[in-house]
């Protein structure tokens, strides 16, 4: 079989949440045409040697592509390698991300939450071209969801109705997690949230049973990073924008209950689905 279906395939069977698994096809991509451009031609991935793998990270980097994206896409190709059986490649010194040139990178973030003004303008143009997908938007807004917990979202909305009219002040994020790891969301506006929540079930009544309407999630996914992109969410203001506006309330709540810092971005990292050893990355990363 040649090298470019079985990047592909391996890449598929790899574990990994949706989004996760689409990177690393989106990436097999990137190295397999770099291959083809540099007239490289390997019949197998048995065939495939470290100095490939230099080449087309340093020609990444030529192409001011950032160490921590690099730093990603290594670990995909890592991932493709093991899943092909070659754990010794993968794992070899010469390719770890300090040799390849793309150690050391800062772990900030690189967006920035999104003021509320821009959200509001987004929302207006969002609510005037599909409705679905501007409650969708809204819910990441207001739960901090990540872009494939957002667009399930569509799962969980009888579930959170009842939570939120029993007054809990959590909801539980199950569809659409990273590695699929379940987690308390915690709810700020109750008033806010379940009007979205019952706008959104009227509106998948009128779209059979979905917000976004497509007949699956890989072109539902599609379609929403194509019409949040179109509507102004890329850049620093990508869709993880509303993530980060949503952290930074949370924290805020916090501590206005008088946890210390350090409990309140434990809390905020939990909420994130990180886990609560992780306050510090949280506070570098989403700016608390």
């Amino acid at each position: 079989m040649k090298l470019k279906p079985t990047m592909f395939q391996l890449a598929k069977q790899a574990s990994g949440s949706h989004k996760t698994v689409h990177d690393r096809i989106r990436i097999t991509q990137y190295f397999c045409d770099y291959l083809q451009q540099m007239n490289i031609q390997i019949k197998s991935i048995e065939h495939l040697k470290s100095k490939h793998i230099e080449g087309y990270i340093t020609d990444r980097l030529a192409h001011g592509i950032s160490k921590r994206t690099l730093q990603n896409e290594m670990a995909a190709i890592r991932a493709i390698l093991r899943q092909a059986g070659r754990e010794k490649l993968a794992d070899l010194e010469r390719l770890n991300n300090q040799n390849l040139g793309i150690g050391n990178a800062s772990r900030a973030g690189t967006k920035e939450a999104i003021p509320n003004e821009l959200f509001q303008q987004i929302m207006a143009q969002a609510m005037m071209k599909d409705r679905g997908l501007a409650v969708t938007i809204q819910l990441a807004r207001q739960l901090g969801l990540r872009s494939e917990e957002a667009v399930q979202s569509i799962h969980s909305l009888k579930t959170w109705k009842k939570a939120l009219e029993q007054g809990k002040a959590h909801v539980n994020v199950v569809f659409g997690t990273k590695g699929g790891r379940a987690r308390d969301s915690v709810v700020l506006n109750h008033e806010e949230l379940l009007q979205t929540v019952n706008l959104a079930l009227d509106i998948a009544k009128e779209q059979n049973g979905k917000l976004i309407n497509k007949p699956n999630l890989k072109t539902a996914m599609t379609y929403w990073r194509n019409q949040t992109r179109l509507l102004g969410l890329s850049g620093k203001y990508a869709p993880h924008s509303l993530r980060y506006a949503w952290a930074q309330e949370v924290m805020a709540h916090y501590l206005e209950q008088g946890l210390s810092e350090k409990e309140a971005q434990a809390r905020v990292s939990m909420d994130l689905g990180h886990g609560d050893g992780r306050g510090r990355y949280i506070k570098n990363v989403y700016r608390l």
